[in-house]
């Protein structure tokens, strides 16, 4: 683990020094997907959730997320102010949802944490003609499971799987992004690849649906907390995560989403104070 991947937080912090955090995504197809990042990053520390998210996905947040913002979805859009942005979680993909990563992306300076549907996308855009690199100013933070490393990569899920190292090595040189590449031993690794980090907490049980959201949720909020490089704070997020089932399943406890958020916000506390 890095140094400073933890520390403790200060007596006058208020909801804006601790890290503002802007989920973007949701369709009417998974409204609950970005609600359950904004329970991730709620449970790692962000001092303020908003929520760009579709009608659909207001009820969810207002049973389970009652203090986020919420922000105008619409195409396009100009997103809220925040120190990070996640963006993708059931997004969908089509022309709306492309045009809603564009207007995230294109020419904003800032920390992006781009997962699920945003990775999809840009994989078509790298593809094609448009092509894809960060802005100036831009970092970002991928996070793709093997399917969505195969993607990214114009390759096949058995050639990610066979070498996961070189793999999310390709994609963060490809695309200028510190790589979080999702599984048994996610591995972080820095946007120049000089830096690797293999996760040892986790186990079988992170089998379940949202999981990814709930992470990318989690590490947007370590990174607009700890405001350091994107490689800390990815690490930082992946181990916490992993922490957290680890502890539900040594209980014996049911390792649900609102389970693992509420073990997450347990666990962060203590290894900020």
């Amino acid at each position: 683990m890095p140094d400073g991947a933890f520390r403790k937080r200060p007596v006058d912090a208020d909801k804006y020094s601790v890290g503002t955090v802007a989920v973007i995504g949701g369709s009417t197809i998974y409204p609950n997907a970005p609600v359950i990042a904004g329970l991730g990053a709620r449970a790692a520390g962000a001092g303020l959730v908003s929520l760009v998210v579709p009608e659909e996905s207001r009820m969810c947040a207002a049973a389970h997320l009652p203090e986020a913002t919420f922000a105008r979805f619409s195409v396009p859009f100009v997103p809220p102010r925040a120190d990070v942005f996640v963006v993708g979680m059931g997004l969908g993909v089509s022309a709306d949802s492309e045009q809603v990563v564009s207007s995230v992306l294109s020419g904003n300076c800032g920390r992006f944490v781009l997962d699920a549907d945003a990775l999809t996308i840009i994989a078509g855009w790298s593809a094609g003609p448009r092509g894809f690199a960060p802005a100036p100013g831009q970092e970002i933070i991928m996070t793709p499971h093997e399917g969505e490393a195969a993607r990214l990569l114009g390759a096949t899920r058995e050639s990610v799987k066979s070498d996961r190292l070189s793999a999310a090595k390709v994609i963060a040189t490809k695309y200028g992004a510190t790589v979080v590449l999702k599984g048994p031993g996610t591995l972080v690794v820095s946007n120049d690849g000089s830096r690797i980090y293999v996760n040892g907490t986790g186990n079988p049980f992170m089998a379940l649906g949202g999981m990814g959201d709930l992470l990318a949720g989690t590490m947007g909020a370590r990174w607009a907390y700890l405001k350091s490089d994107a490689f800390t704070a990815a690490c930082s997020a992946v181990w916490l995560h992993g922490a957290a089932l680890d502890r539900l399943v040594a209980a014996e406890r049911d390792a649900s989403i609102l389970n693992t958020a509420a073990e997450i916000g347990s666990l962060r506390i203590h290894m900020d104070r």
